[in-house]
């Protein structure tokens, strides 16, 4: 899919310099950023029940 995106200047400076350092397009650049991004907020959104989980191991182990 084809999109349009308005960015400060400095930062498409930065997104091209990263991107020739790993070649690839600004545009593959860019999808793959905004999926490592999605990705640790999928994380983040889901520590408290990983955190809970940890604690339920925790005490099972403790007990026996």
């Amino acid at each position: 899919m084809r999109i349009n995106i308005s960015m400060d200047e400095s930062l498409v400076k930065k997104i091209d310099e990263a991107a020739n350092k790993m070649h690839v397009s600004r545009s593959a650049y860019i999808a793959i950023a905004a999926s490592q991004k999605m990705q640790a907020d999928e994380m983040l959104n889901n520590m408290p029940e990983i955190l809970r989980l940890l604690q339920v191991i925790k005490e099972v182990e403790e007990k026996k």
